[in-house]
This record gives C-alpha cells, sequence and structure tokens, in this order.
C-alpha cells in the first residue's frame, strides 16, 4: 500500500477513535452521577481527544506540501482546534484549582460545549474523508434524514445545559431528546412545561429549532451559503431538488429565495400583528417582543409550542389572537408551492385585468385547487362537528361567539399545529375520534404540516371513485392521475396505518391510558400535531422514545424514509406468469 495511503488510514482511524471517546466522555460527564471516579475517567478521556486532536492536525501540517496554503484553506477547522484546546486547558484549570464540587455546574457546561464543537469538527472532517458518508450525500433521502438526526442531537446536548433551564437544574437526556425531537419536527408535544421549565436560553434554542425544522437545514444551509458567494455541491442541489420536488435545478436558487423571504416575511407581519396582545400584556418591552416572534415562528411552521402553562387557553375569545394564529397556521400548512400559485396568479392577474384591461382566467394549478378545497372543507367540517358535539358539555360555560371561535380554532390546529384553547382532557370520546382521523389527514405535501397529506387523500378518493363508477382511468377535476402516483399514494396510507398501529400497541402495552387516549397520542406524534389529553408527561422512558420515533417518522415522511433506508433494486430480466386471486 502506499504511504499516502497509509497516512489517510491512520487519520481515520484517529477520527473514529476520537468521535468515540468525545461522544463516551459527553455521556460520563452528563448522564451519570459526578464521583471521584467518574471524574478521573473522563479527565483521563479528555486528554486522549486533546491529544489525538493535536496528533492529526500535526500530521497533516507537517505532510502538506504547502503548509502556509494548508493553514489558509483549512483555518476555520484550525479554529475550532484552537477553541477546543483551549476550553480543555480552562477545564482542566478550574477543576484542579477550585475542586470537583465548586467547578461541577461550570465545567460540564463548558465540557459539553467543547465535547459537543469535537463531534461537529469530527463529523466534518469525516464527511470529506469517508466514502460512505459521500454515498449519503448523494442519497437525497438520506441527506435529509441525516441532516435532521444531526439537528435534533446538537438540539438536545443545548437543551441539557444548565443555562437552558430556568432553576439552572440540568434536564435528562431523553426529556431533552424528547423536546429537541418535537420541535424540529414541528410538533409542539412536550414533556415539560416550556413556560416555566425553561429560560430564555432554552426558549429561544427551542425556537431556532423549530425555524430549522420547519425549513429544513439544508435550505437554511444554502441560504447562508448564497449569502456569503459559496458554491454547493451536486450531491446537495439532489437533495434540495428532492426536498423542494423541483425537477429543474437551475430554478433552486430562485425556488429556495422565495421560500426564505416568504417564511420570514409572513412571520414577521405575524408578529408585528401579535405584539398588540403581547403589548397589552407585558408593556412596551422585550419580552413582548420576543412572545410575538415566538409564537409567529411556532404557529407558521405548525410547531404548536406556546410560552403559557395552559397553551393559549387564556386567550379563547380574542378574536386578534385566535385568527392571527390560525392565518398563521393555514398560511405554514398549505405548502410553498400553493402559496407561489397564489402570489403569481394574483399578480399575473392584476396585470392583466387593470392594466390591458382584459379578464383572465385563474391560472391555479391542480394541486392548489385541492389543497385550498381540501383544507377550506376539512376546517369547516372540522368546526361544525366539533361544536356539535361540545357546545352541550365543554363549550357550555362559554358565549356563543367564544364557542364557535374555539370550535374553529381547534379545527385549524388539526392541520398539524398543537395549539389549543379548550381542555383536551375532558372532550368526549367522539370528539377525539373524530380529531384523530383529522390530524392522520394533515396538510399539504410539501408544507410544514404533517399527517398523510390532503394531496395523498384527495388521489385515494379519486381511484376510490374511478373503480366505484367502472372507469378505466382516474381522474380528478378533469386531470388524468397517474399509476405511481395512486400507487404512491396508497403505500403512504398504509405505511401511516403501519406507524400508528405499532405505536398504538407499544404504549398500550407499557401505559395504563384508556385506548382513545393512547391513540390520540400516537396520531399527534405521527401527524406532528402536538395536541394532548394530558398524558405525554406521564409516559415512561420507553413510551416516550416510542413517541420520539413517531414525530421523526411522521416529520421525514414515511415514503422518505423508506427510501432512506432502501437500497438499489437489483434488475431483474425475469417475467413472470399472471397469477389470479379471489379477492372480497
Amino acid at each position: 500500500m502506499p504511504p499516502i495511503n497509509n497516512r489517510r488510514k491512520i487519520i481515520d482511524q484517529l477520527i473514529v477513535i476520537v468521535l468515540l471517546l468525545s461522544v463516551l466522555s459527553l455521556f460520563l460527564e452528563y448522564g451519570l452521577h459526578q464521583t471521584r471516579t467518574i471524574f478521573w475517567i473522563t479527565s483521563i478521556l479528555d486528554y486522549l481527544i486533546v491529544t489525538l486532536f493535536l496528533t492529526e492536525a500535526i500530521i497533516r501540517i507537517t505532510r502538506a506540501p504547502d503548509k502556509l496554503n494548508y493553514v489558509r484553506s483549512n483555518f476555520f477547522d484550525l479554529l475550532l482546534l484552537i477553541v477546543i484546546v483551549g476550553l480543555f486547558i480552562y477545564t482542566r484549570y478550574t477543576q484542579y484549582t477550585l475542586g470537583i464540587a465548586e467547578s461541577s455546574r461550570l465545567s460540564t457546561n463548558i465540557i459539553l460545549v467543547r465535547n459537543t464543537f469535537n463531534i461537529l469538527k469530527i463529523l466534518g472532517r469525516v464527511k470529506r474523508l469517508h466514502a460512505y458518508i459521500k454515498s449519503v450525500s448523494s442519497h437525497p433521502a438520506q441527506t435529509i434524514a441525516f441532516s435532521f438526526i444531526i439537528i435534533i442531537l446538537l438540539g438536545t446536548i443545548f437543551l441539557m445545559l444548565s443555562i437552558s433551564t430556568e432553576d439552572n437544574s440540568r434536564l435528562g437526556f431523553v426529556n431533552s431528546l424528547f423536546t429537541a425531537t418535537s420541535a424540529v419536527c414541528v410538533t409542539g408535544l412536550i414533556v415539560v412545561d416550556t413556560a416555566t421549565k425553561f429560560s430564555l436560553f432554552g426558549q429561544i434554542v427551542i425556537m431556532i429549532l423549530i425555524q430549522i425544522g420547519g425549513l429544513g437545514i439544508m435550505i437554511l444551509s444554502y441560504f447562508g451559503a448564497f449569502v456569503i458567494g459559496k458554491r454547493i455541491s451536486i450531491e446537495e442541489k439532489l437533495a434540495l431538488s428532492y426536498l423542494l420536488n423541483e425537477q429543474d435545478m437551475q430554478k433552486l436558487s430562485t425556488s429556495i429565495m422565495k421560500i426564505i423571504f416568504i417564511t420570514f416575511g409572513i412571520e414577521l407581519i405575524g408578529a408585528l400583528i401579535l405584539y398588540g396582545n403581547f403589548n397589552d400584556l407585558y408593556g412596551d418591552s422585550g419580552k413582548a417582543v420576543f412572545f410575538s416572534l415566538f409564537h409567529a415562528v411556532s404557529a407558521f411552521c405548525n410547531a404548536g409550542f406556546a410560552l403559557f402553562s395552559d397553551s393559549l387557553e387564556s386567550f379563547k375569545s380574542d378574536l386578534g389572537m385566535n385568527f392571527t394564529i390560525a392565518g398563521l397556521i393555514i398560511a405554514g400548512g398549505i405548502s410553498f408551492s400553493v402559496v407561489f400559485n397564489l402570489i403569481e396568479n394574483f399578480r399575473t392577474n392584476v396585470e392583466t385585468n387593470i392594466f390591458s384591461r382584459r379578464i383572465r382566467r385563474s391560472n391555479l394549478t391542480l394541486n392548489t385547487k385541492i389543497v385550498l378545497i381540501m383544507t377550506g372543507f376539512l376546517i369547516v367540517t372540522g368546526m361544525l362537528l366539533i361544536y356539535a358535539l361540545e357546545h352541550k358539555t365543554n363549550l357550555l360555560k362559554y358565549d356563543l361567539k367564544t364557542q364557535y371561535l374555539g370550535a374553529l380554532f381547534q379545527s385549524v390546529t388539526l392541520r398539524t399545529a398543537g395549539f389549543n384553547t379548550i381542555n383536551f382532557a375532558t372532550l368526549r370520546i367522539p370528539t377525539l375520534l373524530i380529531m384523530i382521523l383529522f390530524m392522520f389527514i394533515g396538510g399539504a405535501s410539501g408544507s410544514t404540516a404533517g399527517g398523510v397529506k390532503v394531496n395523498t387523500v384527495s388521489v385515494v378518493y379519486a381511484y376510490l371513485k374511478s373503480v366505484l363508477y367502472n372507469r378505466k382511468e382516474t381522474t380528478l377535476m378533469n386531470n388524468y392521475i397517474s399509476k405511481n402516483t395512486i400507487n404512491k399514494s396508497f403505500l403512504i396510507i398504509f405505511l401511516a396505518l403501519g406507524a400508528v398501529f405499532t405505536g398504538t400497541i407499544i404504549l398500550g402495552i407499557l401505559e395504563p391510558f384508556p385506548l382513545e387516549k393512547i391513540l390520540f397520542e400516537v396520531v399527534s406524534a405521527f401527524g406532528t400535531v402536538g395536541l394532548s389529553t394530558g398524558i405525554t408527561g406521564s409516559l415512561c422512558t420507553l413510551s416516550k422514545l416510542t413517541i420520539i420515533t413517531l414525530m421523526f417518522i411522521g416529520r421525514l415522511g414515511p415514503m422518505t424514509l423508506i427510501i432512506a433506508l432502501s437500497q438499489k433494486p437489483e434488475q431483474v430480466r425475469v417475467k413472470y406468469p399472471e397469477g389470479n386471486i379471489l379477492i372480497g
């Protein structure tokens, strides 16, 4: 083997060792009760990690043909190494001068941050070195799944910091993972009270995770690369085109810029409107500004996180608050492609009808028409059903305006945003079952919403209608639907039912709650809705991990997950005879 390959193999092995040691050190420092034995073990691990990092850097610098050029090309990588070494020296200094007990809180936070830097540095290096990661980056579905996992883990680490909690206590790993997953997957299910448990820092972390989860880390990364003038690779473009369902890669830049500006624009408008409500509560203060921004981001991304212990129950009669939040939820739940089409159609109509004085027919796409019709139908139907089932029970104590407003708001939130203005713990079983169906359907494909999507349900409806009327072709609003689209739609629903069924069985075994509440929790997690009957915080660890998995599957989409896990199909040239099976 050539010498250069030997050196690369040694460096690769060093990177793997450092990664394993960093993860081990992270959990020893934070996951276990700190004793003198744990202290000495982690100290030895820290020395090994820094030594290996320095060894790897020295090997690279000494072997580089042009050392100055190497330093320039790897400036940020070397700067990160300096930060890691500096934090290592500082933590060792505080622990040896102040002792274990006195420095534990400060040093643990610093070690947590330092080891996060370690893992980031290693992941960045691994991406450049290993062929496996390169193959992942050329597989769009795997790239999307991998990016979500990385953001969830980073969010978990930051939420585990003592500065993330109001009382400076440590939030456990599972609860931190649950909260981070719920935020990144824009769900809104919580195991601890967001309003009282987390500090301002922790709430900011959650808001950032929601924004990243709503838009996607790759879209934000591309936007950042565009701002600083950096070009992106073909693999990254493939992943983005898959994520946005954009066939023409030349339009990627335009589409992403539109998504960024529309997202931030709508969120800013929503925050400005909400500021009027929070200004009345908190006055002209930074708290009112932050509350406005947090709830605008949470609503548009369909996350459902609120900074009030009762969600939005205190605002059940507030028309401004209800309609603003509902409007943001709908805007985020109809997909960017629909928003683009509506804006373009409006602009064209204005130019044609006003300036050219000619009547022009609507140029809405089939997808836009389906999404708007289904969204309107589900919201109105949901409102009427909730009101009919609850107006003599849970809604009876409110005036007529509040009853209809509450029914309308909760019908909108079933579109996968977990805000609530009524108490879900006391809802009747028929109401819960209706809500489960609506949560399972969810929002539109390509949006921040979850569920199997209204587009999928529309295709299945069109197919069943064609079968019922014995038609050879499946049509929807005078448009032919391909067999491939029909097959995908049925597969998505089948996989979704499988995930919900499995999750319900697991929670049914582990938890003592009634079946309807367990099913509601499972569908809420899979649909990334975030509504709950109040049992989330009481779930055992295995149940929480099940809900975490369901939230991840729901946000990624069962089809994307299957594609990410699947291998390249083998070419089979054998043609089998047609078989007949009795059906029905």
